[in-house]
């Protein structure tokens, strides 16, 4: 996501006083799964890491 499209998202959670603001719905998906299951979350991004890397 480009600067341009996430600063709406940035002005619209200060205003709301959010601690966490979030660009997009899926990231908060991705957090959920993380926080549920770490070591399930840390094997994905392994696989993701060595796919990206070639290996």
């Amino acid at each position: 996501m480009r600067h341009r499209q996430a600063a709406p998202h940035v002005v619209e959670g200060l205003a709301a006083e959010r601690f966490l603001i979030l660009p997009h719905p899926e990231v908060l998906t991705c957090m959920q799964r993380k926080t549920a299951d770490y070591d399930r979350w840390l094997g994905g991004m392994r696989r993701l890491r060595a796919k990206v890397m070639g290996k």
